[in-house]
């Protein structure tokens, strides 16, 4: 097995990394999670829209700020 890399990643690669991976996640559990409350009923897309939306600024924030600490503690479990 590899050794995880000790450096952490700039700050531009953490900015994109937590645009992506916002986009991704927050996508696949708002629509889930709006699924399985409301069912697809005929305003779905909106509600689910709506969801994303606010879903997706509180994420981002929180995924480049608490990035860099979770590779920290997969580092420390791994080493």
């Amino acid at each position: 097995m590899n050794a995880v890399p000790q450096t952490q990643p700039g700050k531009l690669f953490q900015l994109v990394f937590a645009i992506i991976m916002g986009f991704l996640m927050v996508g696949i559990v708002t629509f889930v999670t709006t699924a399985s409350n409301f069912g697809f009923s005929h305003n779905f897309l909106t509600t689910w829209g709506k969801t994303y939306l606010i879903g997706y600024v509180a994420a981002v924030p929180a995924i480049y700020m608490l990035a860099p600490i979770a590779r920290r503690i997969t580092a420390q479990l791994l080493n």
